[in-house]
């Protein structure tokens, strides 16, 4: 495959806010913040009131020897939170493992179920009167599930891959003005289906002459470096850079759940989120301006640059 010989553009200009300090792969930072919910559980339950059964009756009851009391209501809120952390990790965990073994796959089954029946705080074999016993089988639970996400994080090459979203792209169509933002010289420069029609859709349809003129000079780019090879197998730019496109649009049926088809920022989401499906040990980074696009990449644990 032949490089091309790109002409080094002015590089986007890079402050606290838009240079990325510590790129993580989606499968090490849905790592990370199961660590922090597994901490959290293990403190709640230290502080939650446990009771023993009654075994005062001649009737038998095949029930477990001790059981949560009452939490309180500062404790419920608590647990509330603790939930509500887990169910994202989760939904974004069976994403992940969507091509898995089957072994796998069930593997994560069963320690999910056992790591609820912790949050849930119901009936419990596993339950003992003392705190540090339980804090020690909560930790083994938790443990269950972070091998599974260690699998994750260590499937494929540890590479950086940079999304650009449409108006950054209109304004930095040259991949070297990144290198300054992922502070890395190497990386893959991903082209969203998405965000390429919009630039088609731009370049006729936009009412202002400077956005259609920016889209135009972008797919002219764009179509020089299919002239080179294979977008698709990826065209290498400045010797270190491969610039790449995916082809096809993100299933909304198989994507995380609040995104909505309409909507062209959740698209690029799920876009995003399909990268990180296919190759989960990647440090990818979607570089855009836009706050609600920002604050929708958090939420699906999408790492994002500031535009300048």
């Amino acid at each position: 495959m032949r490089g091309t010989l790109e002409q080094p553009e002015e590089p986007i200009r890079t402050n606290e806010r838009n240079t990325v300090k510590s790129l993580e792969s989606a499968a090490s930072r849905l790592r990370r913040r199961l660590r922090t919910i597994i901490d959290d559980l293990c403190r709640l339950a230290e502080s939650a009131p446990i009771a023993a059964a009654d075994r005062g009756s001649n009737v038998v009851f095949i029930v477990p020897g001790h059981f949560w009391d009452r939490l309180s209501d500062e404790q419920r809120v608590r647990q509330i939170g603790i939930k509500r952390a887990y169910e994202p990790v989760v939904e974004l965990l069976w994403l992940l493992l969507a091509q898995a073994p089957a072994d796998l796959v069930d593997q994560f089954t069963s320690a999910d179920q056992e790591f609820r029946k912790w949050i849930e705080f119901e009936s419990n074999w596993s339950l003992e009167p003392v705190p540090a016993s339980n804090d020690a089988k909560i930790r083994a639970a938790g443990a269950a599930l972070d091998a599974i996400v260690a699998v994750l994080a260590a499937y494929g090459a540890a590479e950086v891959l940079v999304v650009p979203d449409t108006n950054v792209l209109l304004d930095h169509p040259g991949p070297t003005a990144y290198r300054a933002i992922v502070s890395s010289d190497s990386f893959s420069f991903i082209l969203l289906p998405t965000v390429m029609s919009e630039l088609d859709r731009l370049k006729i349809e936009h009412r202002n002459l400077e956005v259609r003129e920016k889209a135009k000079a972008a797919v002219t780019r764009i179509k020089g470096w299919r002239r080179q090879g294979s977008l698709m197998t990826g065209v290498t730019v400045d010797r270190t850079i491969t610039v790449k496109t995916r082809h096809n649009e993100p299933d909304m049926n198989r994507t995380l759940r609040w995104l909505d088809r309409d909507v062209a920022d959740d698209r690029i989401v799920a876009c995003v989120v399909a990268l990180q499906t296919d190759y989960p040990a990647c440090r990818v980074v979607l570089v855009t301006g836009d706050i609600n696009l920002q604050n929708k990449a958090d939420a699906a644990f999408v790492e994002t640059a500031d535009a300048p």
